[in-house]
C-alpha cells in the first residue's frame, strides 16, 4: 500500500478503471466458455454373458488326403516318325559338240607399182626477220612510294628526271615534306595562337641530313594576344625538322629540295 500512497489522483482512478476492465474480461471468458462447452452424452450399457459348454472337436473342413504332387498329367499318345524325302538323282548336263569351220584358202596380195619419187625442189630463200616496233624515247618513271595518286600520263617523262620535274611532281614532293614533318609538328596553345605563320628555311645534304640549323625567315599574323607564344611557335617549328630529319627524297630531284622554305600553321602548308 506504500507504494500507491506517492500516486496522484488521476493514477489511482485509471489504474482501479484498469482492474475493473480486467476482472469483467475475465468474467465474460469463463461464461463464455461454461455456455459453449459441450454435453456429453453417457454410454450405453452392454450385457456380457459367459458360457460354460466348449467344443472339443474341431469344426474346420478336413484337407485333402492326397498330394497334389502324386497326380500325374495325362501324356499325349507318341506321334509316329515323320519319312525322309526321297531325293531325285539330276542328270548330268550334256555338252554339245562344237564343228571346226572349213579352212579358208589364202587370197592373193596384189601389190601396187610404187610411184616415181618427184624431182628435189630447190631450198627457199629464208625471209628476213621484221623490224621491232620503235619504243618511245623517254626517261624512267618516278617511284610508287613518292609520287602518290599520280597518273601514268603525267609520270611519263621525255627526258632526263631533273627535266620532267613539273606541277605533279612539285605536289607530290610537298606532299611527302608535310607527311614527314606531321607527326613531329604541335602548335602552342594560347590565344589567337592559330593566326601565326612562321617561315622556316633549311639546306639538306644529298642522303636527307640538315646542313645546318634551321633558320627563322618570317612571321606574320603577330597580335598583342599571341605576343607569349611567338617565340615559343619559332622554337616548336625549328624542333620538328630537327626530329624529322634525315628527310626520304627522291635523290633525282635533289636541286629541288636542296633548301626548302617551309610555313608551319595550324595546317603546315608550304
Amino acid at each position: 500500500m506504500a507504494a500507491f500512497a506517492h500516486l496522484r489522483r488521476e493514477e489511482k482512478l485509471g489504474l482501479g478503471i484498469a482492474v475493473v476492465l480486467h476482472l469483467a474480461l475475465v468474467a465474460a471468458l469463463v461464461v463464455e466458455a461454461q455456455r459453449k462447452a459441450p454435453v456429453i452424452p453417457p454410454a450405453e450399457r452392454m450385457t456380457v454373458s459367459l458360457a460354460d459348454d466348449v467344443s472339443l472337436e474341431s469344426t474346420a473342413p478336413k484337407p485333402s488326403q492326397e498330394a497334389q504332387a502324386a497326380i500325374a498329367p495325362i501324356l499325349a499318345p507318341e506321334s509316329e516318325p515323320i519319312p525322309a524325302p526321297v531325293t531325285t538323282p539330276v542328270p548330268a548336263p550334256v555338252q554339245p559338240t562344237v564343228t571346226a569351220p572349213p579352212p579358208t584358202q589364202a587370197k592373193p596380195v596384189h601389190r601396187q607399182p610404187t610411184p616415181p619419187k618427184p624431182a628435189a625442189q630447190p631450198p627457199a630463200k629464208p625471209q628476213a626477220p621484221a623490224k621491232p616496233a620503235n619504243k618511245p624515247a623517254g626517261g624512267s618513271r618516278l617511284g610508287a612510294d613518292f609520287l602518290k595518286g599520280i597518273s601514268s600520263g603525267e609520270r611519263a617523262s621525255t627526258g632526263t628526271p631533273a627535266a620532267a620535274f613539273g606541277s605533279a611532281e612539285s605536289a607530290s614532293l610537298q606532299a611527302a615534306i608535310n607527311r614527314q614533318l606531321k607527326p613531329y609538328w604541335k602548335a602552342p596553345e594560347g590565344v589567337d595562337v592559330e593566326k601565326l605563320d612562321t617561315a622556316i628555311t633549311w639546306d639538306l645534304n644529298p642522303d636527307g641530313s640538315l646542313n645546318g640549323r634551321p633558320r627563322l625567315v618570317s612571321q606574320t599574323g603577330k597580335t598583342d594576344s599571341n605576343a607569349p607564344q611567338q617565340q615559343r611557335h619559332v622554337e616548336q617549328a625549328i624542333r620538328a625538322i630537327q626530329l624529322a630529319a634525315p628527310f626520304k627524297l627522291p635523290p633525282e630531284f635533289y636541286s629541288h629540295w636542296k633548301r626548302l622554305t617551309w610555313h608551319f600553321d595550324r595546317n603546315l602548308s608550304r
